[in-house]
């Protein structure tokens, strides 16, 4: 997403209430603004935007988010968690959801970070309100959008699922200090 009323550019994590933040921002999913950057490095625009933005995106605890994206993607609603695991989508919207791990589109090839500033999912009202005040972009009701429910997220994994999900999302685990 970009904004160029406040100068910002958000990649849009799935699953990181990024159609939060957009609507928060005033855009609406009909307005192109909406889909620029979303996919932040591996988009082919990002290399071309504006300088003097800034860069922000949401994690969130790789567990949790998983979680999250299974119970919301089609293909695996209704599969247990180990089939999935054993065969997670390989591209389109549920490698996005889903599969794709959050420091793929944060990271440049070289290991250098692409954003500004990471909020945590976990205090993201108070993580997005600190950005706001630092801009000096008037404060922003952050609507709660797409939520899913579901258990919490330690109870859908056993020994073998934990290891299945550590092989793929170890990077992500370790990057943003996040443990089970």
């Amino acid at each position: 997403m970009i904004c160029h009323r406040t100068r910002v550019i958000f990649i849009h994590q799935r699953k990181c209430a990024g159609t939060s933040i957009i609507r928060a921002f005033g855009i609406s999913p009909r307005q192109k603004e909406w889909h620029l950057y979303n996919d932040g490095v591996l988009g082919p625009e990002f290399d071309q935007r504006p300088a003097d933005y800034r860069v922000v995106a949401v994690i969130r605890n790789p567990w949790d988010r998983f979680v999250s994206g299974w119970k919301y993607c089609k293909s695996t609603r209704r599969k247990p968690i180990r089939e999935v695991l054993r065969d997670l989508p390989k591209e389109g919207h549920d490698y996005r959801h889903l599969t794709r791990p959050q420091h793929a589109t944060l990271f440049r090839p070289d290991g250098t970070p692409a954003f500004d500033e990471l909020f945590r999912f976990e205090h993201l009202a108070e993580d997005f309100g600190t950005f706001l005040g630092r801009q000096g972009i008037p404060p922003m009701r952050l609507p709660w959008l797409n939520k899913q429910r579901h258990q919490h997220y330690r109870s859908y994994f056993d020994e073998e699922t934990r290891l299945l999900f550590h092989e793929h999302f170890r990077q992500d685990i370790e990057l943003f200090a996040y443990s089970f």
